[in-house]
Formats: C-alpha cells, sequence, structure tokens
C-alpha cells in the first residue's frame, strides 16, 4: 500500500511532509497525523490553529482537536482547551488513557496537566491586535434589530475558519485522522466546532477511507459531514463524488450563509475535495514525492 498523507490548507503541506517522515520511519498512521498537526500548532505565522492564536470574544484562546484510529475506531478529542500548547496531543491522550472520547473546558485542562502537560500562557505574533482591531468593528456596526453577538457574525463573515486537518494511509492500509483549531475567531465563550466532534469534523475507517472538513464547524456539526462522506464512499462513490455530493447536500436546505470544505482520502490512495467557499487549498503527499504539492479547488457552485 502507498503511503499518502493529506491535509488542509496551505500551511497543510508542513503537517504532510512532517507526517510522511514518520510513516517512512515506520511510526504509525495515528502518530503521522499527531506529529503532522504538532508541526502546525506550532507554527507562530498560523493564527488558527495553536496556543496564543485567535480567540473568542473575551480574548481566551479556546482548542478543539481530535483524532481517531481507522483500525479500531477509538478516538478522543477535546473542547474549549485553554493554555495547552499541542491539544491533538491531549485529544490522543483522552482516547488512549481514558473511557470517554470528549472533554472540554476545565476538565480537559485538568486531564492535560494531570498527564503532564505543562500550563502556558503566549500570544502568537499579531493575534491580540487582531483581536483588538476586529473589537473596534463590532463597536462601529449600527445597532439595528441584530443581536449582539449577531453583529459579530456580520462583521466575521468570510474570515479566519481554517482548520488544520489530516489524514494518512499507511503502508500496511491502517488509516488515522486528525485536526486542530482555535475555532472560530470571536467566537462565543463555550462554543465549541465541529474539529472536537467525531462525524463532524473528522471520521475514518479502515474498510472505506477517511474524511476531514474545515470551514464554519456549525455545518460540518449540523449535516455530519465526514462521517457522511464516508458512508458515500462505503456504497461505491469515489472519494470525490462522495465529497461533491455531501457538499451539495448542505447547500440544498441552505441553513448557513457562510461555507465548509471537506478533504477526503480513501483505503485505495484516491482523494477528493469539494467546498461552498469560494476556493480551498489542501496539501498531498505520497512516499514517491520529494515534497508536498498543493492543490487548489473552486467552490462547487463557482
Amino acid at each position: 500500500m502507498k503511503r499518502v498523507m493529506v491535509a488542509t490548507w496551505d500551511f497543510g503541506s508542513k503537517a504532510v511532509e512532517r507526517g510522511l517522515s514518520v510513516l517512512e520511519s515506520g511510526g504509525s498512521a495515528l502518530d503521522a497525523v499527531e506529529e503532522g498537526i504538532k508541526v502546525v500548532e506550532d507554527d507562530l505565522e498560523v493564527l488558527t490553529v495553536g496556543l496564543g492564536g485567535l480567540p473568542n470574544f473575551k480574548g481566551e484562546v479556546e482548542l478543539d482537536a481530535s483524532i481517531m484510529d481507522g483500525e479500531t475506531l477509538r478516538c478522543g478529542a477535546v473542547g474549549a482547551l485553554k493554555h495547552i500548547r499541542h491539544p491533538i496531543s491531549v485529544a490522543r491522550k483522552v482516547m488512549e488513557l481514558t473511557p470517554h472520547i470528549l472533554l472540554v473546558g476545565e476538565g480537559a485542562l485538568e486531564f492535560a496537566l494531570k498527564c503532564g502537560f505543562k500550563q502556558e500562557f503566549f500570544w502568537k505574533p499579531n493575534a491580540r491586535e487582531k483581536w483588538l482591531e476586529m473589537l473596534e468593528k463590532i463597536k462601529r456596526e449600527a445597532l439595528g434589530e441584530c443581536s449582539f453577538y449577531g453583529k459579530i457574525l456580520k462583521v466575521m463573515r468570510d474570515s479566519w475558519r481554517e482548520t488544520v486537518s489530516v489524514i494518512a494511509l499507511d503502508a500496511n492500509g491502517s488509516m488515522a485522522a486528525g485536526n486542530s483549531t482555535t475555532g472560530l475567531f470571536m467566537k462565543m465563550p463555550g462554543r465549541v466546532g465541529d474539529s472536537a466532534i467525531i462525524g463532524a469534523g473528522i471520521y475514518v475507517d479502515n474498510r472505506v477511507g477517511g474524511a476531514v472538513t474545515t470551514g464554519v464547524g456549525e455545518i460540518a456539526i449540523n449535516y455530519c459531514l465526514s462521517k457522511r462522506v464516508c458512508d458515500l464512499m462505503s456504497i461505491g462513490l469515489n472519494p470525490q463524488k462522495a465529497c461533491e455530493k455531501a457538499i451539495l447536500e448542505t447547500l440544498d436546505r441552505e441553513n448557513f450563509a457562510n461555507g465548509i470544505a471537506v478533504l477526503a482520502l480513501n483505503n485505495k490512495s484516491e482523494v477528493g475535495a469539494a467546498t461552498s467557499l469560494k476556493e480551498f487549498t489542501y496539501a498531498y503527499q505520497d512516499e514517491e514525492m520529494d515534497r508536498p504539492e498543493l492543490r487548489k479547488i473552486k467552490g462547487i457552485l463557482t
């Protein structure tokens, strides 16, 4: 089986490059996903992933992450986790050390500290400045009949929703998927997005393949988007057709004003992607390639 890594957005190239090196050195698909995502969490130029990135409305960075093993269907996730540099690693500990799947807020932080993770406090360059700038924009919005958080959503439209989401396929045909994000910039405190929800932000099954999402998490949650793509692949659709059909279903009822993208990799090394955004970029690398390749697709209605 060909070793393959795929990941969302331009910064996903760093994740797939690191992940493929893990696979080639004998690491598992789970190892590749975790280590690839950690590279993006540590990247000071990526403000939508990792500690110190773009915060919620109160100026607090609440992190969501999840990881899933395609062989056993075991999974772990954290939501609204503060002050921990690598939420993807905490999510894996939830999977491996607890009978639970999702820990959130103070409970997730307490668990992380008991596992030996260090509590840290810092801002990535420009993250705090962008938060203050957005506060000023919100203040300038007319009150009208719109709710306070409605004003936030109006100002935030089409801004800052890049999650790092990764799928790995190893030489033995085992697969894993994971993701990590700061969540929607200026979100309400306590909001948990699709990145922490198995079946919404990620899903993977060795018998079929895996799918991951990025964009407005409420859409992925509402449509159980990653699981939907895997279900479509299980009845014979290739990854591209499965992604396109799933995205069209989200557009059909017009429940949401903003967009979503889905990326899929099946157990035959075939890749697909589709989006309701204007465009979407993902990174791809297999064992025959010297470096990752960035692939850009147009929105499904453009």
